[in-house]
């Protein structure tokens, strides 16, 4: 795909959002911003079936956690675009 600034934070999730610009979640009403302004893709990791069929939000492309690798091609070739990412949490 290109991207070349991807990693993996071994410390963990509690460890992450100690961490310095580093942040647990984003508000609705950025992310409202930028699906109203076509600044960002929108991406729905959770299961397709029966999760996003059932509802998800618009615009958001469905690319379950489960199939990252097989559907990542759906991702903007363009790696300055902004990628939001959500999930149904944990379950």
């Amino acid at each position: 795909m290109g991207y070349t600034n991807v990693k993996v934070f071994t410390a963990g999730y509690p460890a992450w959002i100690k961490a310095k610009g580093s942040y647990a979640a984003v508000a609705v009403d950025y992310v409202a911003k930028q699906i109203k302004g076509n600044q960002a893709v929108v991406v729905d990791s959770r299961p397709k079936k029966p999760k996003y069929d059932k509802s998800h939000i618009p615009t958001a492309v469905s690319i379950p956690q489960s199939q990252f690798e097989k559907l990542q091609g759906k991702l903007p070739r363009d790696l300055s675009t902004v990628l939001i990412f959500y999930c149904g949490g944990y379950t």
